[in-house]
């Protein structure tokens, strides 16, 4: 059964805010955000994001899943898989001026929202952005200590190196 973008889009829309608004939101709210940022249907094998291409937007997956790689003198490496309610290329709404950092390819035929910058500046206003600012500020945040975590981790294996003494105890 082939799932209507646009139907599964509004559910996701709806759902986020739900989560993290815990509120119903206007539908003319909902359909403000689906005029300036439409469902994309990716194919399976489809390249969404390159790396080095400029960034101007990221994708919120509504269903389906992606892959991250990222190309370097020492080859490809795949760098992480993306599903329904997580977000890739945020970097590019926050950091405009740098390029896409990795390559994401749908893993299997996938629908995603493109969020464009603009969005989030046009949008002050609409409740259904501000859950998805949450959704991208939560995402980051989830990363970010992710990351520190590994480097922790990375720092208390290396001999003779505590992570506190690198780090600062920031973590």
């Amino acid at each position: 059964m082939r799932i209507n973008p646009t139907h599964a889009a509004r559910l996701y829309l709806q759902g986020l805010a739900s989560l993290h608004l815990r509120e119903r939101v206007d539908e003319a709210m909902v359909d403000w955000v689906l005029q300036q940022s439409p469902p994309v249907e990716v194919t399976a094998g489809h390249i969404v994001l390159r790396q080095g291409d400029p960034a101007d937007s990221a994708l919120l997956i509504v269903h389906g899943e992606l892959c991250a790689t990222v190309h370097s003198e020492a080859g490809e490496r795949e760098v992480g898989t993306a599903g329904a309610w997580d977000v890739v290329g945020e970097t590019a709404l926050f950091a405009p001026e740098q390029p896409r950092s990795a390559t994401v390819r749908a893993v299997r035929d996938s629908t995603c929202l493109r969020v464009p910058r603009a969005l989030l500046q046009q949008g002050r206003d609409n409740p259904v952005v501000a859950a998805i600012e949450y959704h991208l500020l939560h995402t980051l945040t989830h990363r970010l200590r992710t990351t520190n975590e590994g480097i922790e981790e990375a720092l208390r294996r290396t001999p003779g190196h505590g992570a506190a003494a690198h780090l600062g105890g920031a973590l």
